[in-house]
């Protein structure tokens, strides 16, 4: 579908794919999440796909239902970061 088409829709209908879009978007993290959930342990080794921690390493210290709580390794701080973010590493 391209601009124009969508330029003809009315805004009910726009609306309505909007939602629909929505919805599957949400469907498709959340699938994402938990692939990303049954890989994960608490131990394990893994990178944030994020500029704030690029390049560093980082170890899962808890898992949650939608995000998991991770520590950098040498270095500070622990984070709070969703699921969806992380990268494990072999």
């Amino acid at each position: 579908m391209n601009y124009s088409e969508l330029k003809n829709l009315s805004l009910e209908e726009l609306r309505e794919l909007n939602s629909k879009v929505v919805e599957v978007i949400k469907i498709k993290k959340s699938e994402l999440a938990w692939d990303i959930k049954n890989e994960l342990y608490i131990g394990a080794n893994v990178s944030v796909n994020h500029p704030k921690l690029s390049g560093k390493q980082c170890r899962v210290t808890k898992i949650n239902r939608t995000k998991a709580l991770i520590e950098v390794l040498n270095g500070y701080g622990s984070y709070n970061v969703p699921l969806s973010m992380l990268t494990l590493n072999s």
